[in-house]
């Protein structure tokens, strides 16, 4: 009895394990942006809050199962707005995922002529786009690392 008890309740509240990896393969799940900050001096240049699910409706009507993660990008990271703003299209964009990482992009060629990134930021590495899809908009953002992703956390009112 106590073992099927604790089984019933590690179903109903099993938390995913939600990470990049996780955002970068998964076809069925929807992201609602809850809260954005950008920092100028803080460590994180960039504070997304989402929500996600792998139902749309429950997005829609605020289900309190809706999962709650933080993602966060490093402080050279470049926020380049949304789809609806600059109308550009990229070729590597028609897939079903959440999050996007992009090595070649139009937004990485304009970074490199405008802002001499191959030039001058050499030692950061590789400058990637990220497109995160949310259940309204896309946001697309330049940064040399991968984002922080970290999930189940409480959110503050």
């Amino acid at each position: 009895m106590l073992i099927s008890f604790q089984k019933q309740l590690k179903e109903e509240h099993f938390l995913k394990n939600i990470d990049l990896d996780f955002l970068l393969n998964i076809e069925e799940y929807e992201l609602e942006l809850d809260s954005m900050s950008l920092k100028g001096n803080d460590h994180y240049a960039i504070d997304m809050y989402f929500y996600g699910s792998e139902n749309a409706t429950n997005l829609l009507i605020n289900d309190p199962s809706r999962d709650y993660f933080l993602m966060r990008f490093e402080k050279y990271a470049v926020f380049m707005g949304t789809l609806e703003e600059h109308g550009i299209i990229e070729e590597g964009l028609k897939n079903p995922y959440p999050v996007v990482k992009l090595k070649e992009s139009v937004f990485g060629k304009f970074a490199e002529k405008h802002m001499k990134t191959k030039e001058i930021y050499t030692e950061r590495g590789e400058l990637n786009l990220f497109v995160i899809r949310t259940f309204e908009q896309e946001f697309y953002i330049l940064s040399y690392s991968d984002p922080i992703v970290i999930n189940n956390i409480a959110k503050s009112e």
